[in-house]
């Protein structure tokens, strides 16, 4: 027996725009910011943006690298900060 053909389109894969906003995303799967602890001395380093080349798709969204905005904000070592 054969598998059955499913002709919908898979939701995360469909077009996604924002009312009100000029936002348009080719899908609707975004990546989250991350803190991957590789910032030394509070500043992102040129691997960062290697690291998220990587993961970047055509009309995709990347929110990168959440960000400490103060000493104290800093949870972990070697985040990036303001």
């Amino acid at each position: 027996m054969e598998p059955q053909q499913n002709n919908k389109p898979i939701p995360l894969l469909t077009p996604y725009k924002t009312a009100g906003s000029s936002l348009s995303l080719a899908h609707r799967v975004v990546l989250a910011p991350l803190t991957r602890q590789r910032s030394y001395g509070n500043v992102p380093q040129p691997h960062a943006a290697v690291y998220y080349s990587q993961r970047a798709t055509p009309g995709g969204m990347l929110i990168t690298e959440a960000t400490g905005v103060s000493d104290t904000a800093q949870g972990y070592k070697d985040t990036p900060g303001v």
